[in-house]
Formats: C-alpha cells, structure tokens, sequence
C-alpha cells in the first residue's frame, strides 16, 4: 500500500512539472508495488526467486535511469 501511495504522489508531481524524472520514480515505485503484490497472491515466502529478484532489480534501474537523465539534461 505504501508504494502505491508513494507512486501516486509523484504521478501528481508530474502532472503538476511535466518533468521525466518524477514519472520515472513513479514507474518504479509502480513496479515494486507489482512485484509484492505478486509476491502476496502466490504466497512466495522465497525472496530469491528470479522473478520478484528481476521486478526488484528493474524497479531499482529505472531509478538510476531517472537520476542519470535528471543530471545529464542539466
């Protein structure tokens, strides 16, 4: 629920800005909220299964992906 949240509030960053790197932070809170929803509806306890390992690893890149764009249009 609280990536969600957190998601929400930087879609309404960006709506505000029009600027990438908040719909970039968004889109990866976004996929971390997927990745533990999918995580609850299997009933996964193994944290180390390639799929929720490669949602989490996509989340994270899309991040450095916001960060590397942010300081390069600078």
């Amino acid at each position: 629920m609280g990536f969600l949240i957190v998601a929400l509030f930087f879609v309404r960053f960006w709506i505000s800005t029009r600027d990438r790197l908040f719909l970039y932070f968004a889109s990866a809170f976004g996929v971390m909220m997927g990745e533990r929803v999918i995580r609850e509806l299997l009933a996964i306890k193994n944290e180390w299964i390639p799929l929720i390992y490669l949602l989490r690893l996509a989340a994270f890149i899309l991040i450095l992906i916001a960060i590397v764009d942010k300081n390069r249009r600078a």
